[in-house]
């Protein structure tokens, strides 16, 4: 029997955690095409599992072949298709010698890297980054990839109705999943909300603004209220920045030659 990473990670799990669940979950087929009551039923033929009173037992055999379960079990945690994977993790194992926390990290570059600029799957990338970050208490980290990620999110790249455009009907928000980490967050640095507004504020000045829907400037304010609960305010800053656009664009139309009228 061929005892590949998805396989390790199966076997592992069928003995360590509630095998029935284990058998049920549908990520096995979803995931790595790999049939759980087939696969198991190999293992026990083949001298990796033994049944006893409480279970499901891993052999002499099957701990052997477990030795670098811990390498796979960090690409299971954190799978994400085409970029945390197996195979991807394999290769780039074998160019680098990187394994577990710096491996997967590996893996986000190197997709961040081949992203060219899509901003909808870097946003995904930014968000399974923070979740990486956050559940492995790479705090300084994860506060970093959340001030990306806002950054990221308080953009957009497809034109939108400037004179309905306000806080309220916009999907270009914080989210209060994202406003719930970074509590979170600060409580385990032990710091406060005018320490990472601080922080997000020197890091805006490093990126660029132009081209973008709100000014750097903006985007501090909008943090700043979104972490107060200032709706008034909130829409008062989006309906300046439609208004804005609006100006723009009227001056530019202004500015196009006219026809000459016969």
């Amino acid at each position: 029997m061929r005892m590949t990473p998805e396989v390790k990670v199966f076997l592992y799990m069928v003995a360590m955690a509630d095998a029935q669940q284990t058998l049920q979950d549908a990520k096995w087929q979803e995931r790595y095409h790999l049939d759980p009551q087939k696969t198991f039923t190999k293992l026990v033929s083949h001298g990796y599992l033994q049944a006893v009173a409480t279970g499901n037992e891993l052999t002499a055999k099957a701990r052997k072949a477990l030795a670098d379960i811990d390498d796979w079990l960090w690409i299971h945690e954190y799978y994400l298709p085409g970029v945390i994977d197996f195979t991807l993790a394999k290769r780039l194992a074998y160019r680098t010698d990187l394994q577990g926390y710096p491996l997967v990290q590996a893996l986000l570059d190197q997709a961040q890297n081949q992203a060219d600029g899509d901003h909808d799957y870097c946003a995904l990338l930014l968000r399974h980054q923070l979740k990486l970050e956050f559940s492995t208490h790479h705090d300084n980290a994860a506060v970093q990839t959340l001030m990306q990620l806002m950054y990221s999110e308080l953009d957009v790249s497809e034109e939108v109705d400037l004179k309905a455009f306000n806080y309220h009907n916009s999907w270009l928000k914080v989210t209060s999943f994202e406003k719930q980490l970074l509590k979170e967050l600060l409580g385990r640095l032990d710091q406060t909300v005018d320490d990472f507004e601080m922080a997000f504020s020197q890091w805006l000045q490093t990126m660029p603004s132009y081209g973008r829907f709100f000014t750097n400037f903006e985007v501090m304010t909008i943090v700043m209220y979104e972490l107060g609960n200032d709706e008034y305010r909130l829409d008062e800053v989006y309906h300046g920045a439609a208004m804005r656009h609006l100006a723009q664009q009227r001056e530019q139309l202004d500015a196009q030659p006219h026809s000459a009228t016969v």
